[in-house]
């Protein structure tokens, strides 16, 4: 069933459009370019200084050749909207007076350049040639922002050719956790700047102007090629109002199109150790180099299909970081301890039978009264007919690990290989049908694959896999010199798999009750093996696998709409953007559907005078005594839907050449997330009961089972001002916005994971004897 508030939200979100609307065609304004373009505006004066009205006004593409009309107002201004970036050639013809072209306007992402004419009395076929720049200082805007260009992307050293780690110079882009900047970047999981101290969680990634976030933790999306990056933008403060859910930084990407020329590059990118040099704790430590295996290789190409018309860029990057085979030592029950004889446990000695330092006896569970005067076993050996058939069956197993030596601890060996490869490609094509038409369209895919292997066979091996989706449409209509409408919508789909490697599993399956395929996880919390706790966060079991197989699948729909309207000296931008999110998650919890034992030595300790002394978590395996096991509960794939419905509204409005207002207002929704069966309950605290999804419930009847009204009154007000009182070198800006973002939250805290539906069990117990 489907969630039956999403019809008032869709109402409401619909009405408040088209009052937007209305509104915008009552007032005019300059644009500020949204996310993948830019903008220039200025000012077409005579000699004296009069303005100059129906001026022609013509921005030419150097690269593609594409035109850019308009024509100034009665008061001499001119705006040109939605221009992708890129380097262009401006030129003003008016009747009466000489033609003017200015060249070398160079356009980064999200800049609105001002770009002011002179024009001097005489003929129109006369021309007065400038070569400019675009000003340095953004004059007419309050949001701040550092653009990277391909340039910087490609000449800047970068570790890991992952372009997210040049945020960081951003003024107020910092990360408190370097090294996830350093490994083989996937497309999951890349690290992530914290902008004005906000979480990495709050920033807000796009990608051609479509959303590059996945959806359940936040994370990056995709990190494309740097090669092929055009430029992309951190916006750290003062955001216009047609952004939205973030809190942290806006990062926008926008990669390269064709040109009228051929244009392309090939790279091989190479770390290996045998090139590296030693760090200096492993060379004051007499150890060697840490192994490195990593390279990265691929190309650009684009270029013309049609000249001034069509063109295509296509890239490609491979990427093979491959952790050489390591052997490393592991510790797991002596030749001894796997008979019952923990004696060597010991060393402090025997008399009569009884270890000489308590903390090192072992004791026998079946004896005492909860948990106290336990008899010890004599020489730390439990006898044969105490020890459990399941643990004698696994420890006597071909499969278990095999010892190297007599040692307690590091007495087995472990030979693991973890590689990450990735392949990833763009294919992007613009085209302009007509002069007033400009489209494009990219499809990306991507695919990182990080198998894990182990030579033990009951440590598994791991696979994940990471494939990835992504695709833009883009089409900018210019209706009139004064009016452009840009519609965009794109879609992201990112499934993930994680688990164990079945063509690599070994089962025992004479064990009663046992899977043939796989053992559950056995953890040891402290004695030796010490992996700890499954419940505590450890690395992984000491032999067994938890984790069997887990699918997050995202699906994000993107449909967004912009009006630009200019008149006099206003520009405004008015639309609307709407997102269709999708969880599609087969998950069993940190239990895993193989479950786990874990064994912390409460049944082999002894407490006297009410503190514990002794125990031996390997010796309560022996005995087949686990202090918890638990097991996950998967109801199949659950299925979360919700929806964000925005609008927005912004004016900049240059009041005089020292002086510009941004004044914009934004309407942003999130809607609850619902189940697709119904598969959600929630605690009501008013009526202290559980609320079951599907059902009419008291205060809150949806089937999302809390606050369907949480934002329909969510307006963020985006007010700033740009004021140059001393030329154009010095800009004051003063500004004030609001801003919000829906966190993530994982997959543990969603209502699907409450009773009855995917609550693994999990079971402690306490001694009694």
């Amino acid at each position: 069933m489907r969630n039956t508030a999403s019809v008032p939200f869709t109402n409401f979100s619909i009405g408040l459009l088209c009052i937007l609307s209305l509104f915008a065609g009552l007032i005019a304004s300059p644009l500020r370019a949204q996310e993948v373009t830019a903008a220039i505006n200025g000012v077409v004066t005579d000699p004296s200084g009069a303005a100059v009205s129906g001026a022609k006004v013509i921005a030419k593409d150097l690269d593609r050749g594409t035109t850019f009309p308009t024509t100034t107002g009665g008061d001499g201004a001119y705006n040109l909207p939605r221009l992708p970036i890129g380097r262009y050639e401006l030129r003003v013809e008016s009747a009466g007076f000489e033609s003017s072209v200015k060249s070398g306007v160079t356009l980064v992402l999200n800049q609105v350049a001002e770009v002011d004419f002179q024009l001097q009395v005489g003929n129109v076929n006369q021309t007065i040639e400038v070569t400019t720049a675009a000003p340095l200082l953004q004059t007419q805007s309050t949001q701040i922002g550092t653009v990277i260009d391909a340039r910087t992307n490609a000449q800047l050293p970068l570790a890991t050719r992952n372009y997210n780690q040049l945020t960081l110079l951003a003024p107020g882009s910092v990360s408190t956790n370097p090294e996830s900047f350093q490994g083989a970047q996937s497309t999951f999981g890349s690290g992530r700047p914290e902008v004005n101290g906000n979480r990495e969680q709050a920033n807000f990634y796009l990608l051609d102007g479509i959303d590059n976030n996945q959806i359940s933790e936040n994370d990056v999306g995709y990190s494309p090629n740097v090669d092929a990056i055009e430029e992309f933008n951190l916006i750290t403060n003062n955001a216009s109002a047609e952004f939205g859910n973030f809190m942290g930084g806006i990062i926008s990407v926008s990669l390269k199109s064709g040109t009228n020329q051929f244009h392309g590059d090939a790279f091989e990118f190479i770390r290996n150790d045998k090139l590296n040099a030693n760090t200096w704790s492993n060379n004051w430590n007499g150890q060697p180099r840490p192994l490195l295996r990593w390279n990265e290789f691929g190309g650009t190409f684009g270029g013309p299909i049609i000249k001034d018309k069509l063109f295509f860029f296509g890239d490609y990057q491979g990427s093979r970081f491959d952790q050489p085979a390591t052997a490393t030592p592991i510790t797991t029950l002596t030749n001894a301890e796997r008979t019952g004889d923990f004696s060597a446990n010991c060393t402090a000695g025997f008399t009569n039978g009884i270890c000489n330092n308590t903390a090192q006896q072992i004791y026998n569970p079946f004896t005492g009264s909860n948990g106290s005067n336990r008899q010890p076993f004599l020489n730390n050996k439990i006898p044969s007919n105490l020890l459990s058939p399941i643990a004698m069956q696994i420890v006597s197993s071909s499969l278990f690990p095999a010892t190297i030596n007599n040692n307690l601890t590091q007495n087995a060996l472990n030979t693991t290989r973890d590689n990450t490869n990735t392949d990833q490609g763009d294919i992007k094509i613009d085209w302009n049908p007509t002069d007033k038409d400009h489209t494009f369209g990219r499809f990306t895919r991507a695919s990182t694959v990080n198998p894990v292997t182990n030579s033990q066979a009951l440590l598994y091996s791991g696979y994940n896999n990471y494939p990835l989706y992504n695709g833009v449409l883009d089409w900018t209509r210019t209706i009139s010199p004064s009016i452009v409408n840009d519609a965009r919508t794109g879609v992201q789909y990112y499934p993930v798999t994680t688990g164990f490697n079945p063509a690599g599993s070994s089962g025992l399956p004479s064990i009663p009750g046992g899977n043939s395929s796989y053992l559950p996880g056995f953890f040891f919390a402290g004695g030796n093996i010490n992996t700890g706790s499954s419940s505590a966060g450890a690395s992984g079991p000491a032999f067994g696998t938890a984790a069997v197989t887990q699918v997050f699948s995202d699906t994000n729909v993107q449909a967004e709409d912009t009006l630009i309207i200019t008149k006099g000296k206003h520009t405004m931008r008015t639309g609307f953007q709407f997102f269709r999110q999708r969880l599609d998650i087969f998950y069993s919890g940190n239990e895993g559907l193989g479950g786990d034992f874990n064994f912390n030595g409460q049944y082999t300790q002894n407490v006297a005078n009410g503190t514990p002394v002794g125990g031996l978590p390997e010796a309560d395996f022996m005995l087949g005594l686990p202090f918890n096991l638990g097991i996950g509960v998967g109801s199949g794939t659950v299925g979360q839907r919700a929806n964000i419905y925005s609008a927005f509204f912004q004016d900049d409005w240059r009041v005089n050449e020292h002086l510009t207002l941004n004044l914009g207002l934004r309407w942003e929704l999130h809607t609850p997330w619902d189940e697709v069966h119904n598969r959600q309950t929630n605690f009501q605290e008013f009526a202290g009961k559980v609320l079951l999804s599907g059902q009419t419930n008291l205060f809150n009847d949806n089937n999302a089972l809390y606050n369907q009204y949480n934002g329909i009154t969510n307006f963020q007000p985006r007010i700033g001002l740009a004021w140059t009182p001393f030329g154009s070198k010095t800009v004051i800006r003063a500004s004030y916005s609001l801003s919000s973002f829906l966190e993530g939250t994982g997959t543990n805290l969603r209502l699907f994971r409450n009773p009855p539906w995917e609550v693994g069990h999990s079971v402690t117990y306490t001694p009694t004897q």
